[in-house]
């Protein structure tokens, strides 16, 4: 038998609280949704596990432990059966010491208490479900938003309808993974999706899911469902967008996060309904800490952009700042022990780390996983950063530059898929 709960709980900031995301410290004084964090519990009976998504751009590793903590105390799930991701909203609440932001300390207690909560309501509510999973495709709502130039080089956002654009550096991910449960034989009791795309869409002066509020809107429309739990956790999506640099137009605003949720949301659906639905499943959890150095300054990336996202005067005045920030940071902790967290929830493999995941890696752990399905889930559990490819680290771009949200030594990816791929081999057999 299987049991699953769901629960969802408001992690809005206060008004006025600043929104990480950006080179400038930005406080958004409106709420344009409101931001969540949706928890799914699954039982059978050896073992539970508990995933849950969370509105914010990052998730701290203090977060994630403290809510670990409360979580384990309260339900006896254990730590390591716990997955926190990170949506990557950019329209969310004060959680990083990075370029202009800072993080709030009351609202880092907050989202303990917020995720924590959700997790023991959805223990709570725990009883007698059936799981589908399966895989959509959508190839049309996101782009590569790095790209090779007629120099050699490798930029990211070169700007719309450059000339010397030769081509994408890089990969998409179009699958949409889709985790659902419904009473027996009855009605749909919540959704949980993993998609690799920024969310950078919505913008404005409000706090907002972005995407993600609007993929939970379509969903209970369909369902007719206004409250039903719609969780989201983040793919590959260090180097992928909704802007597409190779034609014009601008895909910025509610408008747009409306024709994205449509499209996402739709396949989610279409997915749902195809679904086979099993009353038992394997689950199984491990976790594995991989230790790497933070890079020294005979590390840095060898190119500096000259155009595209993260170059010019004011940008190269942030970097000279973060750089110093990192180098305080490297003194006191010289090595991150970066988590890999691996889940089997029947023949679905999950797998995690705390970086903003470059594409290609994501889709090499997929194509080598024992699993014939596979999400990998970046932003999960802590927040290390980018991660780019070897290549990509050496071909100059925004992503690579040193900084305090891209820090860690050139051989972090393929350290990061080699253990995501012995995480999912451990919970496979």
């Amino acid at each position: 038998m299987l049991y699953v709960g769901f629960a969802e709980t408001d992690v809005t900031p206060k008004l006025g609280s600043q929104s990480p995301g950006g080179f400038a410290a930005r406080r958004l004084h409106e709420v344009h949704d409101p931001l969540k964090a949706v928890a799914m519990v699954v039982r059978n009976d050896s073992t539970t596990l508990a995933m849950v998504g969370v509105d914010v751009v990052f998730m701290p590793d203090a977060v994630a432990a403290r809510a670990r903590e409360i979580i384990e105390r309260n339900t006896k799930i254990p730590a390591q059966n716990v997955l926190m991701g990170a949506s990557h909203t950019h329209g969310g609440g004060p959680v990083a010491d990075c370029f202009g932001s800072a993080s709030d300390p009351a609202y880092l207690d907050l989202l303990v208490e917020r995720i924590a909560g959700a997790v023991e309501q959805a223990f709570h509510s725990l009883h007698s479900a059936e799981i589908g999973e399966g895989f959509g495709y959508e190839p049309s709502i996101s782009f590569n938003r790095r790209f090779l130039m007629r120099d050699g080089r490798q930029v990211t956002h070169p700007g719309k309808g450059n000339p010397d654009i030769v081509q994408p550096a890089g990969p998409i991910d179009p699958d949409v993974g889709v985790l659902a449960a419904r009473a027996p034989g009855g009605p749909i009791l919540g959704v949980f999706v993993n998609f690799a795309c920024h969310l950078t869409i919505v913008g404005g002066e409000g706090f907002t899911a972005d995407y993600a509020a609007n993929l939970r809107s379509v969903v209970r429309a369909h369902y007719q469902m206004p409250h039903l739990p719609v969780g989201f956790l983040l793919g590959a999506a260090g180097d992928v967008t909704q802007v597409d640099n190779r034609r014009p137009g601008r895909e910025f605003g509610a408008e747009w996060a409306d024709i994205f949720g449509l499209a996402l949301g739709s396949e989610v659906i279409q997915t749902i309904g195809r679904m086979t639905w099993r009353k038992e499943a394997v689950l199984k959890a491990t976790r594995f800490i991989v230790p790497i150095p933070i890079r020294g300054p005979d590390e840095e990336p060898p190119e500096i952009p000259t155009i595209g996202l993260g170059s010019g005067p004011a940008a190269d005045a942030v970097y000279a700042r973060e750089r110093e920030a990192l180098a305080g940071e490297r003194a006191q902790r010289p090595v991150v022990p970066c988590e890999v967290q691996a889940m089997r929830v029947g023949d679905l493999g999950i797998v995690t780390n705390g970086a903003e995941f470059f594409c290609q890696l994501g889709l090499d752990i997929k194509a080598a996983s024992p699993f014939a399905r596979t999400w990998v889930v970046s932003l999960a559990n802590q927040w290390i950063g980018y991660v780019a490819t070897p290549t990509a680290y050496y071909s100059g771009g925004y992503e690579p530059r040193t900084a305090r949200s891209a820090k860690m030594a050139p051989r972090a990816g393929p350290a990061l898929v080699a253990a995501g791929l012995g995480a999912l081999k451990a919970v496979r057999h």
